[in-house]
């Protein structure tokens, strides 16, 4: 069973070949190659990935909800990814300035009394120094996540949504 569909298929295609294909053609043959995971995915059945965390400030995931920016409002928010309970929520001016993140991360530090074991963010400007210290601080200790292992770097909609709040 094919993990993704015809759009995916279709861009590979197009992009790593010099095989030129119709978004249609792609979608038939997909078809007739995987029928299972076409009716899969039609019927919204998709397996996703399994989420596991290790307990409480074990991952905390940062972003920033920048669609009110428009109006002047960019909400900074850290989700624990254990209980998803919100760990810090500010709203402020700029969604791209990283001393504002990095005094939001320092704050939650002195409340809690310790470091999360890794802080997932994605690749933003916004994040460097949150980066920075969180490798910094935890670089030697003695676990596996030690050095620049504490500090995960990925996309935005891989990270814990905070649309939905």
């Amino acid at each position: 069973m094919a993990v993704c569909g015809y759009k995916t298929i279709w861009k590979l295609v197009n992009t790593t070949t010099n095989v030129k294909v119709t978004q249609e053609t792609t979608r038939c043959v997909l078809k007739v190659i995987d029928p299972e995971g076409v009716a899969l995915r039609s019927a919204h059945h998709l397996r996703h990935r399994v989420y596991t965390n290790k307990g409480p400030n074990f991952t905390i995931h940062i972003d920033v909800y920048d669609k009110l920016k428009p109006f002047g409002i960019a909400i900074h928010v850290a989700v624990d990814g254990f209980s998803r309970c919100i760990l810090w929520l500010e709203a402020c001016y700029s969604n791209n300035d990283p001393r504002i993140i990095a005094g939001f991360f320092v704050n939650f530090v002195k409340r809690i009394g310790r470091l999360p074991r890794l802080v997932r963010g994605d690749a933003g400007t916004e994040n460097v120094w949150v980066r920075a210290m969180q490798i910094a601080f935890r670089f030697n200790d003695r676990d596996n996540m030690s050095g620049k292992n504490n500090y995960m770097t990925g996309r935005s909609n891989g990270n814990q949504r905070i649309e939905s709040f």
